[in-house]
């Protein structure tokens, strides 16, 4: 089927001039401003849209705090895009926009869509690195960055009451054609597109485990050239006023450079840079929550500050087990 990432998100937020001043800090394209809302790109063609939270386009609300309001999923080609609308008709309740956007909802009732969507290839710069035994850059300094430009939306993430993770797995496993890359045991699930190889699209957490309640918005991944665009979006965000979630830190599940910044209008939105890519013959591991989340971090969260720090397997069963069974 090929899905190939996410193409466009949607939020509806509380503030309009917050939210569109946060993105412009972090450093997407601003397209367009008005009093509809605010409208961001991608150089691969992704896009992220700013709506009032009470705006009447929006999808119906099912979450418990302010954040995206539907994820728009795309796909590779017409023909996959017309034989998953015949695969969502069959699971449940799909409907075709003027534009050809596809509009569904998952077991929770969290919406998504699904358009045709051709990615722009973004070509990155090799930036030469010099360390203590391997010298690649001769008679030249290394690539400034003044400030991050993200080059693409990387995943997303939701939390989710625990009891209900099995469900929304099944849904993108047996109807979209994702597959489980790694387990964070009891806490959660990361799910890889069928298009995509760069670790995980989608991340699914106990809502419990955050001190949130239901169903939120938990936070949007953007790639970055490297450690150094990072840094330099990150002072961005401090100079500006923005905080942050955790600092800097680099997850042992998926390898990522991460910062994470509080957005005004729900959830984080994250820099990452370095993440695993992963064929076919990858194999999910279980990890402790804790072990798994950071190999070194400016912070830990209150919530992991107990878990077990040294844990973690490869999942080699046919089928895989449910989170739950883990």
């Amino acid at each position: 089927m090929a899905i190939n990432g996410v193409a466009s998100l949607i939020y509806g937020v509380p503030n309009l001039d917050a939210a569109t001043k946060f993105y412009q800090d972090f450093g997407l394209e601003l397209d367009r401003r008005d009093d509809a809302g605010s409208d961001f790109s991608t150089p691969d063609g992704s896009t992220v849209l700013l709506r009032h939270i009470a705006d009447p386009s929006l999808p119906e609300n099912v979450l418990e705090r302010p954040g995206v309001r539907e994820t728009v999923w795309g796909v590779d080609t017409k023909e996959n895009l017309d034989a998953l609308e015949r695969r969502l008709a069959a699971a449940g309740t799909v409907s075709r926009d003027d534009a050809g956007t596809l509009h569904t909802a998952d077991p929770l009732g969290i919406p998504l869509g699904f358009r045709v969507f051709e990615r722009n290839l973004v070509p990155g710069e090799h930036v030469p690195t010099n360390t203590v035994d391997e010298i690649q850059r001769w008679n030249a300094n290394r690539k400034w960055y003044k400030r991050a430009r993200p080059r693409l939306i990387h995943h997303v993430g939701y939390t989710v009451p625990k009891a209900r993770i099995d469900d929304v797995e099944a849904f993108y496993v047996e109807v979209l054609d994702f597959r489980v890359t790694d387990i964070s045991r009891g806490l959660a699930t990361f799910l890889l597109a069928d298009g995509r190889q760069d670790h995980h699209s989608i991340f699914i957490m106990d809502s419990a485990r955050v001190q949130a309640e239901g169903i939120t918005w938990n936070h949007v991944a953007f790639g970055v050239e490297n450690v150094d665009e990072l840094m330099a979006g990150a002072n961005e965000l401090q100079r500006q006023g923005w905080s942050s979630f955790l600092g800097l830190g680099r997850h042992r599940i998926s390898s990522a450079i991460n910062y994470y910044a509080n957005n005004p209008g729900g959830g984080d939105s994250e820099y990452l840079t370095d993440i695993d890519y992963v064929t076919d013959e990858w194999k999910p591991r279980v990890w402790d929550p804790r072990f798994g989340m950071m190999m070194w971090s400016a912070e830990v969260p209150d919530f992991m500050k107990h878990e077990p720090e040294w844990d973690w397997e490869i999942l080699d069963r046919d089928p895989l087990p449910r989170f739950s069974e883990i």
